[in-house]
């Protein structure tokens, strides 16, 4: 029954127009563009350098907010008055290079006022998500008042290359992909000390160059970068003190010193190794606090909590100076720290070591309870997603730290559920479009200045687009992302095989068989139907349902096996796999009234070794669908087996499938129209007791307190005022509306 209303979504969905709230506009544009990029006069644009910024000024009258728009190439961190006050941009391309905005009211005092600002240019060592003009910052004031105090390309802004930085290039095995930053190698004794602090002498200091104008996405320019106002929310940072010592050589370090109050003092002439650990996976920038050491060397290793062959480095070489601090210019991901410190000469003393834990600043206000098994799949899981959600949705934050779109709807759907904040979900979905190459695909990961290109994840953004309009009834979006869901059914549609009407021999199909490549175009027709009917573009709807129709009929004919009951990987029938199944199921491949058996005879078969998280989350979603659930805990249970082994997929932001299906399958919690604005609630619980569980919607929480026993359910549901629905229990139905409710089936 469920899979015969969701094939009735479609002339539902065509009627309905629900707007996504405006997100505001006008506070995050200046009242007119005047400041000018400025760089360091001998700054070689595309080379590798970190440039100090800052530019002294007089508040003598000034209250009330105080607002700047700031960007740089590559990265900035901005100090006002030696205060930590922002870091910057958030990934974009050059055609729509990012802004921040920010209030530093809170930061300036009445009298003189220091405003600084690092910027690191990566240059050939830069991450592989990076792109890049040439190095230069840009600060504008909101008003006229602000521009004329604050303005880059001014005389009063100074600058002066810091030449202790130097990149430590990461060390891979043969063959092993690294798009991450690369280490650090400081030199403390080339670093000006103090150099963002208000009481810092600048006089030798040279004047900026002014570099070049603003251009503005969205304009005819003559120049890159194309600015545009970041559209997702500020990073949040958090001490994160190591719990434990794992193990120590030539020092005898307590805890005192992971809590910041016993310092360990180094002797001259000593080795000491610690190794120390998280707790657990993270991501951040760690920081150093030292005093003394000078001619020490000091080796910072990263190591995640699953096994690797990638090696990532810093190096301190100490200038025997007082609580100096040392920080990384990029992001560390990693569960263990190996710290191998050789004193020479002199003594030195490590006063402090922690993370500065960094992440995308969200509200988590999700909960899930059902079972010592199911509570550890969602916990790992969400500390996984949240690691990666950065100015990116990076889904492996130790070695690649990039947002491909196939793990990017897994985990930016999993965080607008815990938070009900969507704006990186939808970021990743505008940053795919942009990716699109000349012939109409969109790449696999972006931002990325490669080019990797595959149909299968130009097929899956389309799906992305229709799980985030399920989520959040976004009309501008939608129509924003129609012409590129346009020229990828177009584009796939010149390859089919004129004999039999299937997906013929195509450039980057990657060599997908058959069935799978058939199944991915199917589906993406079906939910491009859908999209066109929320967009008003009905002869596009109908046109995408009878070519979705036709294809069924055809691939029905060449691969479904009568005899194993399930579609083959080819039109030769000698192979299966559950993934190509449950995408024929999603897909309405499958008469309504076969849907059950294939559901269990595919789910009957052997879970092969190579499955990926991304086939999971379709494999589920079709078990959501369909109702056919009654496998899920054993599916659970080969995830909680990942996490056992530390096997790497346990700790990628994918892993929030686990999440997302605990939430749409336990606790049973999905949305039946777009913009959930209708909710279906049908738990499973397995052997699961009772089932707790918070989700963010959109206009609030949705909550279920259920107890099972005897084949009955009962206990509380939750659902946002204004939002109706069904709860669904073996066969039987309760009409859902705004507020709580007793349940008792």
């Amino acid at each position: 029954m469920k899979y015969l209303l969701r094939c009735l979504l479609l002339p539902a969905l065509m009627g309905l127009a629900t707007a996504l709230p405006a997100q505001e506009k006008n506070g995050n544009i200046p009242t007119r563009w005047d400041a000018r990029w400025i760089t360091a006069g001998d700054a070689t644009p595309s080379a590798y350098g970190v440039f100090l910024f800052r530019k002294q000024f007089q508040l003598l009258n000034y209250s009330g907010p105080f607002i700047i728009h700031l960007s740089a190439d590559n990265r900035y961190r901005l100090y006002v008055n030696g205060r930590l006050a922002g870091m910057g941009p958030a990934r974009s391309d050059l055609a729509n290079w990012y802004y921040e905005t920010i209030d530093i009211s809170a930061y300036l005092k009445y009298g003189p006022n220091i405003i600084a600002a690092e910027v690191v240019n990566f240059g050939p060592h830069m991450p592989r998500g990076q792109f890049s003009k040439a190095t230069g910052l840009l600060i504008q004031g909101h008003t006229p008042r602000e521009a004329a105090i604050i303005n880059t390309g001014t005389a009063s802004w100074k600058v002066m290359e810091d030449e202790s930085l130097h990149p430590a290039p990461v060390i891979t095995a043969d063959n092993v992909f690294y798009g991450a930053y690369h280490g650090d190698s400081i030199t403390a004794q080339y670093h000006p000390w103090g150099w963002e602090q208000p009481a810092y002498n600048d006089s030798a200091w040279e004047v900026a160059t002014t570099a070049a104008g603003v251009a503005l996405q969205g304009r005819s320019a003559g120049s890159w970068p194309l600015l545009m106002p970041s559209p997702i929310g500020r990073l949040h940072q958090e001490r994160q003190s190591f719990p434990a010592i794992v193990s120590q050589q030539g020092a005898t370090a307590g805890m005192g010193l992971l809590k910041g109050t016993s310092p360990l003092t180094i002797p001259a002439k000593r080795k000491v190794t610690l190794l120390l650990d998280a707790g657990q996976q993270t991501i951040g920038f760690p920081e150093m606090l030292i005093s003394g050491g000078l001619e020490a060397a000091i080796s910072i290793t990263y190591r995640p909590a699953y096994a690797s062959s990638t090696v990532i480095k810093d190096i301190i070489h100490p200038d025997g100076g007082t609580r100096r601090k040392f920080t990384p210019s990029g992001y560390r991901s990693f569960r263990y720290v190996q710290l191998d410190i050789e004193t020479g000469r002199s003594p030195l003393t490590l006063v402090d070591y922690y993370n500065v834990y960094t992440q995308y600043l969200l509200n988590d206000r999700s909960a899930f309870s059902a079972g010592a098994m199911a509570d550890s799949l969602w916990a790992a899981g969400k500390r996984a997603a949240l690691n990666g959600a950065q100015d990116n949705l990076y889904n492996d934050p130790f070695s690649e730290q990039l947002q491909y779109i196939q793990d990017a709807r897994i985990q930016g759907l999993a965080i607008s559920f815990f938070s009900g904040d969507d704006r990186l979900l939808r970021n990743a979905l505008v940053q795919t479009d942009q990716s699109r190459i000349p012939e109409g695909l969109v790449r696999s990961r972006y931002p990325s200045n490669d080019r990797l290109v595959s149909v299968t994840d130009a097929l899956a953004w389309i799906g992305a687009v229709q799980d985030y309009l399920l989520y959040r009834a976004d009309k501008e979006l939608a129509k924003q992302c129609f012409p590129g869901i346009r020229s990828i059914l177009d584009w796939v549609d010149r390859y089919q095989d004129p004999a039999t009407g299937l997906p013929g021999s195509m450039p980057y199909d990657d060599s997908v068989a058959l069935s799978p490549a058939t199944g991915q175009y199917l589906y993406a027709l079906r939910q491009a139907a859908v999209i066109a009917g929320y967009c008003d573009k009905t002869t596009d709807s109908l046109t995408y349902t009878r070519t979705a129709d036709k294809l069924r009929e055809v691939w029905y004919q060449q691969c479904y096996d009568a005899g194993k009951g399930l579609y083959a990987e080819t039109a030769a029938k000698k192979t299966f796999s559950r993934y190509t199944n449950a995408m024929a199921v999603l897909a309405q491949a499958v008469p309504p009234r076969q849907v059950k058996n294939v559901m269990q005879r595919l789910l009957a078969e052997k879970t092969p070794g190579e499955e990926s998280l991304r086939e999971k989350y379709y494999i589920f979603k079709a078990m959501q669908e369909t109702g056919v659930t009654e496998t899920f805990p054993a599916e659970l249970q080969s995830l909680a087996i990942l996490l056992e082994q530390n096997n790497a997929a346990a700790y990628q932001a994918n892993a929030a499938v686990a999440n997302l299906f605990l939430l749409g399958i336990t606790a049973g919690i999905q949305p039946a129209s777009y913009g959930f604005r209708t909710v279906l609630i049908a738990p499973d619980p397995g052997t699961s007791p009772q089932v707790k569980a918070t989700m963010v919607h959109p206009e609030g929480l949705i909550k279920v307190d259920l107890i099972f026993k005897n084949n009955r359910v009962t206990g509380t549901v939750v659902v946002p005022f204004g939002i109706t629905g069904k709860f669904r229990w073996r066969g039987k139905e309760i009409t859902l509306y705004g507020g709580p409710q007793e349940i008792s089936l």
